[in-house]
């Protein structure tokens, strides 16, 4: 029998999905238990190191997107970004709003009139991971001025640009955080330049690094950068949290300056390691292609987890936590890739 052959495709991209899936969910394994442990403990700083080391995913899911749907090599007119992207964006939410609603009131205890209204949450407190949706979705709003942006811009404006969200988006905020909390000073608010702290640099530069790429010297400049980041983001989540006595993630958030440098420098390194590399691997691109309905429907398997009143530091977090994470990776891929193949279910996985 025949089968249809497969698009070649980014052989980058394709790796690179689900290696930020999977930290995603690495990272919800973790935070699953890290909020509600003493932090003076040694599961407690196992947990923060693992959190620590995974926080990179979404930005590199946004780098991702923003290569493809900013660069003039790939066709997205407005129509087609606007009108099927989009609308596939939405469709995703409705349905994931409405399951997610679902389970957490049946869980609950809640009625039929409790269900049928779950649609609403969709406009006041949709399930905390579906935030991801919502940006995307504002990123492809974006999309039409934007490309208008790559199309015509020479190199050294778009790293203008990148360097106006670093300066003021990331770097400032942290600053002004640090010189609060050990100084007892701020910095005036204006000088920050509020609008500047937006996924769309993370958008830009996944553009940026795959459409011009960055010269041995900047890349190794990069890579250093990323691991003292890593170090640095590490260090002060831990100082801050044991000093509060409580657990203090604003280091380790996505609008800093450690974490856009750790996902741009993994981005980079995959990016520059394939480059102009396409595959047709049927298994890769498929499994790749599942990454969304991974990211969409694992933190149900989270909750049976603790349904199943079991626990991550028992024996010890620094064991049961990879193992706890490939598994729920492990089962919510069983079941995209199951449900994928079915073409009414394909639109929402």
């Amino acid at each position: 029998m025949e089968t249809t052959p497969v698009k070649p495709r980014e052989l980058y991209a394709e790796i690179l999905r689900i290696i930020a899936a999977f930290s995603v969910v690495f990272q919800h394994t973790v935070t699953s238990a890290w909020y509600n442990i003493p932090v003076r403990t040694d599961e407690w700083i196992t947990l923060n190191f693992y959190n620590s080391i995974a926080r990179f995913g979404v930005g590199v899911f946004i780098m991702i997107s923003g290569a493809f749907m900013l660069s003039p090599r790939y066709a997205h007119p407005p129509e087609k970004i606007l009108g099927k992207n989009l609308t596939r964006i939405l469709l995703l939410l409705v349905f994931w709003v409405v399951i997610y609603g679902t389970v957490n009131t049946l869980v609950a205890g809640g009625t039929f009139k409790d269900i049928f209204a779950t649609p609403f949450l969709l406009f006041t407190k949709p399930p905390t991971h579906l935030w991801f949706l919502y940006t995307i979705a504002g990123l492809y709003i974006l999309t039409p001025p934007m490309r208008v942006f790559t199309e015509h811009a020479s190199h050294r404006m778009v790293l203008y640009v990148i360097g106006i969200f670093f300066c003021f988006g990331l770097v400032l905020p942290m600053v002004n955080h640090l010189l609060e909390r050990l100084a007892d000073f701020t910095l005036y608010k204006n000088i920050r330049i509020q609008g500047c702290t937006t996924f769309a640099g993370f958008y830009l530069t996944g553009f940026y690094i795959s459409h011009y790429g960055l010269k041995p010297l900047a890349r190794k400049i990069l890579y250093l950068s990323a691991v003292a980041s890593w170090a640095f983001a590490f260090v002060s989540s831990t100082y801050f949290s044991i000093d509060r006595s409580k657990p203090n993630e604003y280091f380790l958030g996505n609008f800093q300056p450690t974490t856009f440098l750790i996902a741009a420098a993994i981005f980079c390194f995959f990016c520059e390691r394939y480059r102009g590399v396409l595959t047709t691997n049927r298994r890769l691109t498929f499994v790749s292609a599942c990454m969304l309905g991974v990211y969409l429907i694992h933190p149900l398997f989270i909750k049976l987890f603790y349904g199943l009143e079991l626990s991550l530091l028992t024996p010890h977090p620094i064991v049961v936590v990879p193992v706890v994470a490939a598994a729920v990776f492990a089962v919510s891929l069983l079941v995209t890739a199951l449900f994928r193949p079915i073409s009414f279910f394909k639109r929402f996985f």
